[in-house]
């Protein structure tokens, strides 16, 4: 169901004012609470440490003796959602003696699918100097790649820091070249044929649509597990944007659905790009029915949807979790692993998608939200314009 800038309700400066100003309270109020307590996590790695003393980010470990058990650091990297901090100690011997994950912001259902505790036991007892960091069985976790990733960058960060300060050994952190490929290049493509087809007529624009989502189902779906989530757009609104080298998808993706709502009024990710409504439009095709809802039902579901957006993301800034924002069911479907929420939604999203036309996209999707703000800017923006337009035409004709 589309709907018209006549029928969207336009939303008034005070509204926006409040909801600009609750996110920004609430990131702020996230990013300034107190830093985590290291001591558990020092503890954690060194059992018998009766106290310690930091200098230029390394922390001394001394026994009840006062001699040194050795000394640990901190390395930290962007996950799938936000910075992911993790303290690595290392020996007298320059062996290393354990790891710890501080803190991280990844959703709960990507960090079960990351097998941290095999990188981990892997590395310790080894000498620093002979840590391997490719590790490609651990790296290359399905569907997790993004957290893996950040957990060997972090490792690699805190051992350079410590090989640094107390063995005088540099330990390389490389430059992650650029990540542009098949994957890449299709996201592009897709956006550009979508673009296309608005000026083909409609059934040539509705065969495109229906090959772009079926790409977009394999590609950002199945094989990639990529779709935009409120995750990942909760954790650009908190200030940690993920290394443009290594997710250039994902900006190719959000940019490309912002740049079409203000240009052309509509999502064009929404409409051609998104896996989870290709999904939703393949299973109507077999229960071939797409009943309507009262008006007064389907509004009272958008707003709710809304204050759930809003809820869920406020709460996020706040805690400095975007992974809590993390509730829609495209885990559970694409790679298998979502949480009982997830599971429940799913359900009863492809059970509705029998007998209505996208019920996730239409009632409950964040992107929809976001969507029908941009509308709501691009028209006013457009009708102040027409406005300036106006008055110096009636100052022209004076």
């Amino acid at each position: 169901m589309k709907r018209s800038s006549r029928q969207r309700p336009k939303s008034s400066l005070l509204l926006y004012l409040f909801v600009i100003a609750a996110l920004v309270l609430s990131a702020w109020y996230g990013r300034t609470r107190s830093a985590p307590d290291i001591r558990p996590h020092l503890q954690e790695i060194y059992p018998e440490a009766a106290s310690f003393t930091v200098l230029e980010g390394v922390y001394a470990v001394l026994d009840e003796r006062g001699e040194t058990l050795g000394w640990a650091a901190s390395g930290s990297a962007n996950g799938y959602a936000g910075p992911l901090q993790l303290l690595v100690g290392i020996d007298t011997t320059g062996t290393v003696s354990g790891t710890s994950v501080i803190n991280h912001r990844e959703t709960p259902v990507f960090w079960r699918m990351v097998r941290f505790p095999e990188f981990f036991s892997e590395i310790t007892g080894t000498p620093f100097e002979k840590i391997d960091y490719s590790y490609e069985d651990v790296v290359g976790v399905t569907g997790a790649t993004r957290s893996s990733d950040a957990i060997v960058a972090s490792v690699r960060q805190a051992v350079a820091r410590v090989a640094g300060e107390r063995f005088e050994v540099t330990i390389p952190i490389p430059i992650p070249p650029w990540e542009f490929g098949f994957f890449e290049i299709m996201i592009m493509v897709l956006f550009a044929g979508a673009v296309a087809s608005r000026y083909l007529n409609r059934p040539m624009s509705q065969g495109w649509r229906w090959i772009s989502q079926v790409f977009a189902l394999v590609l950002l779906g199945f094989w990639e597990n990529s779709p935009i989530t409120l995750t990942k757009l909760t954790g650009f609104l908190a200030g940690w944007f993920p290394e443009v080298r290594t997710n250039l998808a994902i900006y190719l993706l959000v940019g490309g659905f912002v740049l079409s709502v203000l240009i052309f009024g509509r999502s064009l990710y929404c409409t051609h790009l998104c896996p989870f409504g290709a999904i939703q439009r393949f299973i109507n095709l077999i229960g071939g029915k797409s009943i309507h809802l009262p008006v007064w039902s389907v509004k009272l579901m958008r707003k709710m949807r809304d204050v759930i957006v809003f809820g869920a993301v406020v709460t996020a800034l706040a805690m400095a979790q975007p992974g809590l924002a993390h509730y829609e069911p495209f885990a559970a479907l694409f790679s298998l692993k979502g949480s009982m929420l997830q599971w429940f939604l799913l359900l009863i999203v492809l059970l509705l998608s029998l007998i209505m036309d996208r019920p996730w996209c239409n009632f409950m999707c964040p992107m929809r939200t976001g969507e029908w703000a941009l509308q709501d800017i691009r028209d006013r923006v457009a009708r102040t314009r027409r406005g300036s337009h106006e008055s110096r035409e009636r100052g022209d004709q004076t």
